[in-house]
């Protein structure tokens, strides 16, 4: 009976022997491709000639942009409702003069444009001797607020004193019912630079020789 035996206990050995040798190849063969497909030194793939997203527009997001204006924490923006919100708002004119949509001429003066005068009163010179007043407003919105000036000038509002100056000029003070700048310069650092609801306006005709908080 033990020598029946012998070859059904040889051949169980034998089986097993296969079996643990396919296991083991199945283990090796498995890490070589683990290692192959999730290795840190697997290169990177380059497409020449182009450039693929960024990481924030892959998500659906715009590139950054870098936006000029005055960063005066004192400053908000101040949109005129009514008024379009997307520039540029003065369009060209003739020669170098830009004109609003409510009719006002900036001209280009010997020394700078009457637009780049205006917007400098968009921005406080703290070093400025005496008053210097400042838009809450940048760039269009400044425009925007002058137009709004002009259009209760021309429907002779009783927000507007009007007083006549020098050379065919002619001053207007108009009170705008709101905060829309404060006064600047070493004045108005000497007096905390208190909040301004009316703007000065003066023109030639239509023609803006300067305009700002008052």
């Amino acid at each position: 009976m033990n020598v029946k035996e012998q070859p059904t206990l040889n051949h169980f050995k034998f089986a097993w022997k296969k079996i643990a040798a396919i296991a083991i190849v199945l283990l090796i063969g498995g890490y070589q491709w683990y290692t192959q497909n999730n290795s840190d030194d697997k290169p990177a793939l380059v497409e020449t000639g182009t450039s693929g997203p960024s990481a924030d527009e892959s998500r659906g997001l715009k590139p950054a942009t870098s936006k000029g204006g005055n960063t005066d924490p004192r400053k908000t923006s101040n949109a005129t409702p009514g008024f379009p919100t997307v520039g540029p708002y003065l369009e060209p004119a003739g020669g170098k003069n830009l004109k609003s949509p409510a009719g006002l001429i900036y001209t280009g003066g010997q020394s700078e444009h009457r637009s780049e005068h205006v917007l400098h009163h968009a921005n406080d010179i703290p070093d400025r001797d005496g008053p210097h007043g400042v838009f809450d407003a940048d760039g269009d919105d400044v425009f925007r607020l002058v137009d709004e000036a002009y259009e209760l000038i021309k429907h002779h509002s009783p927000q507007v004193k009007k007083t006549p100056a020098e050379s065919g000029k002619t001053e207007y003070v108009i009170d705008m019912k709101r905060k829309i700048g404060f006064l600047g310069g070493k004045t108005g650092i000497q007096k905390n630079n208190p909040p301004l609801h009316k703007i000065k306006l003066i023109l030639a005709d239509n023609r803006v020789i300067t305009a700002y908080p008052y």
